[in-house]
């Protein structure tokens, strides 16, 4: 039998749909240990990821739990363990999307061409927010920082393809991107970039004014240095190379 494949990207998935966890602790249960897929999770994190106020007999609820994933898994292979440690689900990282996803982008291929396909294939494993329907506080926050992890590798494939000349095509995208992430300068920094070597300067610099209005009305504050250069250079008329020799990005 293949190994049954889980999926954090999107909804919680198991093996494509073919078993559904109607219990939202047991999804939580699950979505815990997948997150540490193969290594030991202590009672303690588990009762903070499953409840937000985990109750007096937390230990004794969770050991109910364990045994009900159990059985909800019993057909599909992976095997809930107990150890010295806490709990683990016996499965290999790479039948999880999300530990295929951060090996996909950890790879640093000198080519170019090559890193920006694993960067696109790490990407096609997302099928929505992270852990959509996992929704304790804590799991909440894990799903933050997961969907941080996206936009980070959304903006390295968007830089390499810039670098490899497709400006012209991305505009569209990041004309989406910026509308969803308005307070994310680097998707401004790489529509205004797109736009002028696209020849269309005057359009690049309007992003610009639109983007300094928006931080000043909504924050108090000016974009980044980073921008900010970006902005003078465009003016100028001076030739700009890739994204990556723009020097460090002031994030927000």
């Amino acid at each position: 039998m293949e190994s049954c494949r889980f999926g954090l990207l999107g909804e919680l998935s198991i093996d494509d749909g073919a078993l559904t966890l109607k219990a939202s602790k047991l999804r939580a249960l699950l979505a815990a240990l997948l997150l540490r897929a193969g290594r030991p999770v202590s009672q303690t994190d588990l009762a903070e990821q499953i409840w937000d106020e985990p109750p007096s007999r937390a230990n004794s609820t969770l050991q109910v739990y364990v045994v009900r994933l159990r059985q909800a898994l019993g057909g599909f292979g992976p095997s809930v363990v107990r150890s010295s440690t806490g709990y683990r689900i016996d499965v290999d990282a790479d039948q999880v999307d999300l530990h295929r996803f951060r090996a996909l982008v950890a790879r640093r291929d000198a080519d170019a061409r090559t890193h920006l396909g694993d960067l696109r294939e790490a990407l096609s494993l997302w099928r929505g927010p992270a852990l959509a329907d996992v929704v304790s506080e804590a799991m909440r926050f894990e799903a933050d920082r997961l969907d941080e992890e996206r936009l980070v590798a959304v903006e390295r494939r968007i830089e390499l393809e810039i670098e490899l000349g497709a400006h012209r095509e991305l505009v569209p995208e990041l004309r989406t991107l910026t509308r969803r992430h308005p307070l994310r300068e680097r998707f401004a920094e790489f529509l205004m970039l797109a736009l002028h070597r696209g020849g269309r300067s005057a359009d690049a610099l309007a992003i610009y004014r639109l983007v300094h209005r928006m931080f000043a009305d909504e924050l108090g504050v000016r974009p980044g240095r980073r921008l900010a250069e970006l902005h003078d250079q465009i003016l100028c008329g001076r030739e700009i190379g890739a994204p990556s020799c723009l020097g460090p990005l002031n994030r927000r």
